[in-house]
């Protein structure tokens, strides 16, 4: 009877541990916490990657699902139709930490070619940045208030760390 109560036990706690392990390596590779809302649907955009083509002002992209590495950050018109895609993707000073007028747009389906989030100065969406480093950027970006326009509704509140693309050999 101990035999059988010894197995038992450790098949249990072999079964709590991998779903443990599953649990941490889910969200060991999650990028980005918080919500995208688009005409009243709120989606998670658990990816972000970072563009430092231009490193003075770098764009980060945040996405619901994987991109491949040729569609950061423009992301392609064909992609956000085919995979039914949701993305914010925005540049940044990296001298001042503020969004720039550079680049802003959020991608979801039937508006492939992006949303522009509209001018800085307009002061709709708000960037806080932790930190900057070689390891990529972490902060917070969030619309002010709902947007809505004639064509669609969205706000978005998303904490994210978008690490430093990896060197190409």
């Amino acid at each position: 009877m101990k035999i059988v109560s010894i197995a038992a036990l450790i098949a249990l706690v072999c079964a709590l541990g991998s779903g443990i392990e599953a649990r941490a390596a889910e969200s060991a590779g999650r990028e980005v916490s918080g919500t995208l809302t688009v005409d009243g649907k709120a989606i998670e955009l658990p990816h972000a990657y970072l563009d430092e083509t231009d490193p003075d002002e770098p764009i980060v992209v945040l996405s619901d699902q994987p991109l491949p590495p040729d569609a950061i950050p423009f992301i392609p018109e064909k992609l956000v139709e085919e995979k039914q895609l949701h993305a914010v993707a925005f540049s940044f000073s990296r001298r001042e930490g503020k969004l720039t007028n550079t680049f802003g747009k959020l991608y979801a389906p039937g508006h492939e070619i992006g949303v522009g989030l509209g001018r800085v100065e307009d002061g709709n969406v708000s960037l806080t940045v932790g930190l900057i480093d070689d390891s990529g950027i972490e902060g917070r970006i969030a619309t002010v208030k709902p947007v809505k326009l004639s064509y669609i509704a969205y706000s978005f509140d998303l904490a994210f760390r978008a690490p430093a693309a990896k060197a190409k050999k």
